[in-house]
């Protein structure tokens, strides 16, 4: 009956190690460069985690040596994840944080044991079941928290971070730990095991916020990447809309030569009966020129070149006599363009489009309401477009609260609309 016990408790001390290894990988996003027929590589990473629960238990059967274990059992489980899973090297960090608190855990699990042992004057049998009892709660603790870290936290690697660094933290705690779980003897005889247990908690305590600092970096960089990003994309856009001006004034005085033209061609005898065909002409250069919307130059541009895509009845706007020289024309292109993108997608193959955008002069405010119809529904945060990240909108409000503007978005039914109030700065 012990017999059978035993090998409980021993399949339970190897199972919980292995699933706990073989989750925290499975909870990394997984790397599009691994690649192959799936049922082949299910088989391939099957086989891997049979061969890790076997090292787990020959390495330190064939050497006792905690060291090498550690080394053998950390080197094999992050090739195996590297190759097989991830192909990231925040992906091996995680794995190799995930080792030394597998080691933590367990030491802080034997020295708990132990203290046991002498409290309680525990049996050896009932001291091995404790201890392995001890390291599976432990280690499924730890899996947990890795688990929170990755899917809240993980990201990414920046080509300007580095992450070599940061590796060293959880290999150094490793070799402290085992170092001082080997010269510990006179110390053992004088504190006893309880200081040993904090000691590998603190340190436990110490890499895991390394590992939640490291994040907060990361992330930083990743913001301050996304809006060099959305500046330079903003700088490209306004540099449009100028070349785009700039060929509109050109094209006005070509039109002007070419309506003074036609009006000599058109009073010509040998012209007298085509006057329908010159009609047509000037209707195609009247379609060439610029319709003004607004007063604001850049908005204005901005507008004949989103609308002209549109029919006459698919949309309605009334921008005159708002007062919006206050804006720069950067931030005219950032709020503007991205809203009428954002409106114009939903008119792809869309018959029923409508778009509606209109501005009031309401005593010391402006008021710009754009208007349009939808098939989708909104969720902030996110885009309906195929590869954008949704920060559009997030764009605009930005740059509506650099002048201390607010933006509403709302959707009703098939409608969705966006509010901007700006006080008046002229």
């Amino acid at each position: 009956m012990h017999m059978i016990v035993d090998w409980i408790f021993t399949l339970l001390d190897i199972a919980s190690l292995m699933f706990c290894s073989m989750y925290v990988v499975t909870l990394l996003p997984r790397s599009a460069r691994v690649t192959g027929d799936r049922r082949i590589l299910c088989a391939v990473r099957a086989a891997a985690w049979l061969v890790y629960a076997l090292l787990t238990v020959m390495i330190p059967t064939v050497w006792q040596d905690d060291a090498v274990t550690m080394a053998g059992i950390t080197l094999y489980y992050v090739m195996a994840g590297y190759l097989l899973y991830h192909r990231d090297r925040v992906g091996t960090l995680y794995q190799v944080g995930f080792m030394f608190s597998l080691y933590a855990t367990q030491m802080i699990a034997i020295f708990a044991a132990a203290v046991m042992w002498g409290v309680f004057s525990l049996e050896h049998r009932t001291h091995a079941y404790c201890l392995v009892l001890l390291k599976a709660f432990l280690l499924i603790a730890i899996t947990f928290v890795f688990k929170v870290l990755i899917r809240k936290r993980y990201m990414s690697v920046q080509m300007r971070f580095r992450i070599r660094g940061m590796l060293l933290v959880p290999v150094i705690s490793m070799v402290l730990i085992f170092m001082f779980a080997v010269g510990s003897d006179v110390f053992l005889l004088r504190f006893g095991h309880a200081w040993l247990i904090v000691y590998c908690a603190l340190v436990l305590v110490i890499n895991l916020y390394c590992l939640y600092f490291w994040h907060d970096v990361s992330k930083t960089q990743e913001l301050k990447h996304k809006l060099e990003l959305t500046r330079q994309q903003n700088e490209l856009t306004h540099q449009f809309y100028a070349d785009l001006e700039s060929n509109y004034a050109k094209s006005r005085k070509v039109i002007h030569d070419i309506r003074n033209h036609l009006q000599v061609l058109e009073q010509s005898q040998k012209f007298a009966g085509s006057r329908s065909y010159v009609a047509d002409m000037h209707q195609m250069l009247n379609a060439l020129g610029m319709t003004y919307y607004t007063d604001n130059r850049m908005l204005n541009i901005i507008l004949n070149d989103k609308l002209k895509s549109l029919n006459q009845e698919q949309f309605y706007c009334s921008l005159m006599g708002v007062r919006l020289g206050f804006l720069s024309d950067m931030d005219t292109t950032t709020i503007f363009a991205n809203l009428l993108d954002n409106a114009l997608e939903e008119c792809r193959g869309n018959q029923d489009f409508r778009l509606h955008l209109q501005g009031e002069q309401i005593q010391d405010f402006c008021v710009i309401k754009m208007s349009n119809t939808t098939e989708g529904t909104y969720t902030p945060g996110r885009s309906s477009k195929t590869g954008h990240d949704g920060i559009g909108l997030e764009n605009v409000r930005n740059a509506v609260e650099k002048y201390h503007g607010e933006m509403q978005t709302v959707q009703r039914e098939d409608v969705f609309s966006v509010t901007l109030l700006f006080p008046d700065n002229g």
